[in-house]
């Protein structure tokens, strides 16, 4: 009786697993390179995205710096196709005049299109002034002025602005539009809420005495690659940074090495560096990683290659150091990728569900087996 009850426990249990698997939501973040257009911080930010059937609209409780690397990470209620994000600035119009201006994180190909074009042709049927009052009012708590972004602008005059969140994206600032930024992620790896901070070289915490770039990011659906565009001001008397950077091994199989390689660009846009193009790995610094998962460091101009095991679930903590000839606000991408020879299947959603059916059917075999057996006469 107590196997049968078992079983019987076993179907419901199983069955909450395949909705569970199902309601899916996830952690969705942004990284960017930006430069408004008087380095002030964007505010009043605003994050629409959907998923082809719904909209759904966060308020980003923080700012971002006017100028370097930035994220923005959030809990999104399911998996967007679309992303759309916009927020405000204290910056300067395109006469040089001090002006509240807007900020967007749009399409590549739209910014392209678009650039020196005013915000309400970009957007037909809207007005600069009123966007930005509109958005005010959302932020503050305006239910009506929320529906009008994913009601009316996000589905509407928006549309063709909004983003692949899995691909590259630009920083837009308008009146008339401009570039400030663009995406310095690319890959399905993610960079941790608050896991981007940049440490000035004068600053105590600064590793080396030189700028610091400190990551923290999660490696998830694949091994890699993973590109980060980092911007920031480099030690100019050495023209150089360190970055220290944690990565946790969410991929489900263990990992025997780990490589870094420099260049510029993220994703396909990425060019490798070469040999005497002025960006180099220091090899005259301890390049390392100090938890003791990957003991060894192979380390060569443009790139290094760490090894030994880090086991699925665990995390490394690496310390590197970069350096380039460009004293000025370099933007240098390093790109990531770990190997490893063991081929297990991830966990994720589907292989849940099609766990929780295999559970369901073998309880509901399991019970009709022990309900036959009581049938049985005794001899």
């Amino acid at each position: 009786m107590r196997k049968a009850f078992i079983g019987i426990l076993i179907v419901p249990i199983a069955a909450a697993l395949v909705v569970a698997s199902l309601a899916y939501g996830e952690m969705v973040s942004y990284t960017a390179n930006l430069k408004t257009s008087k380095g002030n911080p964007v505010y009043d930010i605003l994050i629409l995205e959907t998923d082809g059937s719904q909209v759904n609209a966060t308020i980003y409780p923080s700012q971002l710096p006017g100028t370097g690397s930035s994220i923005i990470s959030h809990d999104a209620p399911f998996t967007p196709a679309k992303s759309l994000i916009i927020g405000l600035t204290e910056g300067k119009d395109t006469d040089g005049s001090d002006k509240t201006q807007i900020i967007m994180f749009v399409d590549n190909a739209f910014a392209v299109a678009h650039v020196g074009i005013p915000f309400s042709s970009d957007f037909p049927g809207t007005r600069h002034s009123t966007t930005i009052a509109n958005l005010k009012a959302a932020v503050a708590g305006d239910a009506t002025q929320l529906a009008w972004f994913t009601d009316s602008f996000f589905p509407g005059p928006a549309a063709a602005a909004a983003f692949d969140p899995r691909g590259p994206f630009t920083v837009a600032e308008f009146t008339s539009l401009t570039i400030d930024g663009i995406s310095a992620t690319a890959g399905n790896w993610m960079i941790n809420p608050k896991g981007l901070q940049t440490i000035p070289f004068n600053d105590p915490d600064a590793i080396e005495n030189r700028a610091t770039e400190v990551i923290n990011e999660t490696a998830k659906g694949d091994t890699g690659p993973f590109d980060i565009a980092i911007s920031l001001i480099t030690d100019s008397t050495r023209g150089q940074f360190a970055v220290d950077k944690t990565v946790l091994n969410n991929t489900g199989v263990p990992w025997q090495s780990f490589e870094m390689v420099l260049g510029t660009g993220v994703g396909a846009n990425f060019v490798l560096s070469t040999p005497g193009d002025g960006l180099y790995f220091v090899t005259t610094l301890d390049n390392r990683e100090t938890t003791g998962a990957f003991p060894n460091a192979d380390v060569q101009e443009d790139h290094i290659l760490f090894s030994g095991m880090l086991l699925p679930g665990s995390a490394a903590h690496f310390i590197v150091f970069v350096g380039t000839t460009t004293n000025d606000e370099p933007v240098v991408t390093i790109r990531q990728l770990a190997t490893s020879r063991t081929l297990a299947p991830l966990l994720n959603r589907w292989n849940l569900a099609v766990l929780a059916v295999l559970l369901c059917a073998l309880a509901v075999y399991r019970f009709r087996a022990l309900k036959a057996a009581r049938t049985v006469p005794l001899i």
